[in-house]
């Protein structure tokens, strides 16, 4: 597993990307991480691929690229990392381009992620007109079949329908496949309603986060979620609020790739429109995996104090200590 830096995307990078995706003709985002290496922010944005190769041959300092050629709707996500260039930022580089990528959204970037050292190869770009190249002939896995369609809906409804909610990876404003279908403001069925536990799943006809279940549950013992797939559960125990997402085991590989891909941009639209705010985000697969001795927190734990409030809490999982050997019984 590759080592983290713990540098994040700027707002103002994430903002332009997304404005710029359904731009037409060819568009190129440069970024760089920040000198107090906190993190990355937009340096430029060129429609010339000469622009480019001029603004990456003025020193050795290493750029990140996002290049979208006409008639894409997905960015090449180039790393460029000059010869000559200093160790610690290539290693700084190298660290933070998973977690930049993941930001962005696979559905925003090409499978196609190229790293690049010499400014006056940043012309071939132009060769890159598809999401897999002529040249790349090998077989695609089912998984990544399965991926690249969901990117193809994902985009069509982006381009044609405009829904309009919350990154599936940051906070900023993003158009998403799914949307939220209540009759009600979520935060108005807890707030007035009196119902503490309401239980969210994705229906695939219409592509809608749906209500599938709204009560009151007396208290954390009674907790229960019983559903077939994959869900989202927020639970309101006194005044903190909880965030459960439950993928049990047999869920369909599809399921649990549209449920990853939308949990983050499903809380932030939570926390952003509904205003609603929650102490603990928990990750589980079976209900029985559920420690609820968990669900309960106090302000100080809430996530809105949380430098990195996108990262889901892992302490809902559950294990028990292995026993050691048993000694023999001396007769």
């Amino acid at each position: 597993m590759s080592t983290q830096s713990g540098i994040v995307a700027e707002q103002t990078l994430l903002h332009s990307l997304n404005e710029n995706l359904s731009a037409n003709g060819t568009v190129v985002v440069i970024a760089k991480i920040s000198p107090d290496s906190t993190s990355v922010r937009q340096t430029q944005v060129t429609h010339n691929l000469e622009q480019l190769v001029q603004f990456a041959s003025q020193g050795k300092e290493p750029l990140y690229i996002f290049y979208k050629p006409e008639g894409v709707a997905k960015y090449f996500f180039v790393s460029f990392i000059p010869d000559g260039s200093p160790v610690r930022s290539r290693m700084l580089y190298a660290s933070t381009k998973n977690t930049l990528a993941r930001q962005v959204g696979s559905n925003s970037l090409c499978t196609e992620q190229p790293l690049i050292t010499d400014a006056q190869d940043l012309i071939d770009l132009k060769n890159f007109d598809n999401d897999r190249p002529a040249t790349q002939n090998e077989p695609l896995t089912q998984d990544e079949i399965m991926q690249i369609e969901i990117n193809k809906q994902q985009a069509f409804l982006r381009k044609n329908n405009s829904v309009k909610l919350v990154s599936q990876d940051s906070g900023s404003p993003l158009s998403l496949t799914f949307r939220v279908n209540s009759e009600k403001p979520i935060n108005e069925i807890l707030s007035t309603d009196g119902k503490n536990l309401i239980i969210f799943q994705i229906n695939p006809s219409d592509e809608t986060i749906q209500i599938v279940q709204s009560e009151t549950c007396p208290s954390v013992n009674e907790l229960q979620i019983d559903l077939f797939g994959p869900s989202y559960t927020i639970f309101k125990q006194g005044d903190s609020n909880f965030f459960i997402y439950s993928c049990p085991s047999g869920s369909k590989v599809k399921d649990r790739m549209i449920y990853a891909s939308n949990k983050n941009g499903f809380i932030n639209y939570l926390k952003n429109d509904q205003k609603i705010s929650f102490s603990k985000v928990v990750e589980i697969g079976d209900f029985a995996e559920l420690d609820k001795s968990t669900l309960i927190a106090t302000k100080e734990d809430s996530l809105d104090h949380d430098p990195n409030p996108d990262q889901s809490n892992n302490g809902g999982l559950r294990f028990n200590k292995p026993r050691g050997p048993m000694r023999k019984r001396r007769t």
